[in-house]
């Protein structure tokens, strides 16, 4: 038994005093390597049953790309797999795959997109009985008019002063809205007041 207590006090000592550190020190961009990888414009993302808050933060520590959502009541978690694809389309089916598909893609001024926001609506539930539901109790989205389009435009302008209620009228609508390019314009008007983005 002694022999066993000295062999472990020297092995304790050597592990102390003489040998090298036990774990390498990396950089901020091997943390996330074993999820996300970004080169030359591209991107390689390996999720299994990832926390979404965990996933947004690395692909946004490793790329730059920030995606802004609402909050969740729940932690959810999302398992996404890309190999070497354009950043864009890459987030565009990550957040398909969350469960949302109100967006606006933010870009800087190279062209590259460098932001996702989404808008505040509920998550794409996958439920099928829920679908058909919600399609006979909600009508069918209306065309945004162009008096409608103005009046939209004049409210996002002045975002800061308008009061809760009225901003959620805004959302509302801008979530049911057809697809079309003035819902875009509308959307992206949007997402700059809401990071308080300058024109």
């Amino acid at each position: 038994m002694t022999i066993y207590l000295r062999t472990g006090f020297f092995l304790a000592f050597l592990a102390i005093f003489a040998g090298t550190p036990a774990f390498a020190q990396t950089s901020n961009d091997d943390v996330y390597r074993e999820w996300v990888d970004y080169r030359d414009g591209e991107i390689s993302v390996d999720f299994d049953q990832t926390p979404v808050q965990f996933a947004l933060y690395a692909i946004h520590a490793k790329t730059g790309f920030q995606i802004v959502m609402p909050a969740m009541s729940e932690a959810k978690a999302v398992s996404f797999r890309v190999s070497r694809q354009a950043l864009e389309p890459a987030m565009r089916s990550l957040i398909s795959r969350i469960g949302y598909k109100n967006f606006a893609l933010m870009y800087d001024d190279t062209g590259r997109p460098h932001r996702a926001i989404i808008l505040g609506s509920q998550p794409i539930t996958a439920e099928p009985g829920a679908a058909a539901a919600v399609a006979k109790n909600e009508p069918a989205a209306q065309p945004l008019s162009t008096d409608e389009r103005a009046k939209l435009q004049k409210e996002l302008e002045r975002w800061n002063e308008l009061k809760q209620e009225e901003r959620g009228r805004i959302e509302d609508r801008l979530k049911t809205l057809p697809e079309s390019e003035e819902r875009e314009q509308l959307v992206k008007a949007y997402g700059r007041q809401v990071l308080g983005l300058d024109k």
